[in-house]
């Protein structure tokens, strides 16, 4: 599968799923960019669901870039499928656990639902009104290095949200103040 930010920003939530969302689309929509917008009006209000800091335009941009970004993946992931290579070859790209493809995406979700939490001056717990810094799309730490990459691929972000939170704030500074 293709692992994904989950857009349910709850505490119990689950930070990533194990597959790109495809459920409760509406079926007369030809275009899956239309049934992600679709899905995102549908949810645009709540308030633990999907990026919380974005403004409604920012996040109809981003549902329209994860749409195009899961399309063009859907399409090599599908190749590969139908053209496997050596697994001697490409053992360690199908390993996202220890690839740090996995712990990635989980560190992406935490800054997603808690923005600024690496920044090194974390304000406050989430869900307390402590955080106001604006999260942008992209990646500051843009750091990589093997030893970074050997770091988060060691950094255990399983736990509840409230563990979580206090490791990723302390041990993951990367001083991204999610603007």
């Amino acid at each position: 599968g293709i692992q994904t930010v989950n857009m349910d920003m709850r505490p119990d939530a689950q930070r990533v799923l194990p597959n790109a969302p495809l459920a409760n689309y509406d079926e007369g929509f030809s275009s899956m960019g239309l049934k992600h917008l679709d899905r995102f009006l549908r949810h645009m209000d709540e308030k633990l669901w999907y990026i919380k800091n974005y403004h409604t335009l920012e996040k109809v941009a981003h549902t329209i870039h994860m749409s195009e970004l899961w399309s063009r993946a859907s399409f090599y992931f599908h190749l590969l499928n139908a053209n496997p290579m050596d697994v001697s070859l490409c053992g360690c790209i199908t390993d996202v656990s220890n690839n740090a493809i996995l712990p990635e995406i989980e560190l992406l979700a935490m800054k997603i639902k808690i923005p600024g939490i690496t920044s090194g001056a974390a304000p406050g717990r989430p869900g307390n009104g402590a955080w106001t810094i604006n999260y942008a799309y992209n990646n500051q730490h843009n750091d990589n290095s093997v030893a970074y990459r050997r770091i988060l691929r060691d950094f255990d972000i399983s736990g509840d949200e409230e563990d979580v939170f206090d490791r990723v704030a302390e041990e993951q500074d990367d001083h991204d103040e999610g603007e």
